[in-house]
């Protein structure tokens, strides 16, 4: 090593000794360090570098390795997601389907409402009123609501006086209407 380079250094780690950088550099103040100390001295900087970039090394393989399994967790996420949306939407149409089919039973249970009302309307009151007696109350109720109000009083009159009020009371209760 040529002079000018071996004190350069040696003022370099000198410097850095002062500034409390190296480790048994306290005995260098006052004189040049000599050839052996600085090479020490470069030996620990050197080994503290490689442990740096060693410890560096491994704090990278645990961001990779966290991040690996976070991307992981977002895929399985990302397809539990799509069988939910999969599930919602045939949730909906199901739905839907019921929706339409109950639409479609009350319109048929409303034709067929409508039907027992031509019918007892088009008989005579006499001959209608031992069938109506063996109806469901409320079946009965909506009946002699949908038919013509001078034709449903001869049919009350025609039905036993227990039945006829208890029908009578029936028609006179609120309507209670439930909801969805």
């Amino acid at each position: 090593m040529a002079l000018s380079t071996f004190r350069r250094t040696a003022t370099l780690a000198f410097g850095a000794a002062v500034m409390g950088l190296g480790t048994g550099t306290a005995a260098w103040a006052g004189r040049e360090p000599t050839v052996t100390e600085i090479e020490r001295y470069c030996d620990l900087e050197e080994e503290g570098a490689h442990q740096l970039a060693e410890d560096l090394r491994r704090r990278e393989r645990e961001l990779d390795s966290r991040e690996h399994a976070l991307d992981a967790e977002r895929s399985e996420m990302a397809t539990a997601e799509a069988r939910l949306t999969e599930r919602l939407a045939a949730l909906e149409k199901t739905r839907a389907e019921l929706t339409t089919l109950l639409g479609q039973a009350d319109a048929a249970r409303e034709a067929r409402i409508d039907g027992i009302v031509k019918m007892v309307e088009a008989g005579r009151a006499s001959s209608v009123a031992p069938m109506f007696v063996e109806l469901d109350e409320a079946l009965a109720v909506t009946v002699l609501d949908r038919m013509k109000r001078k034709q449903a009083g001869k049919l009350l009159a025609t039905l036993p006086p227990k039945k006829a009020a208890t029908l009578a009371e029936k028609m006179a209760e609120p309507l209670s209407v439930e909801l969805p």
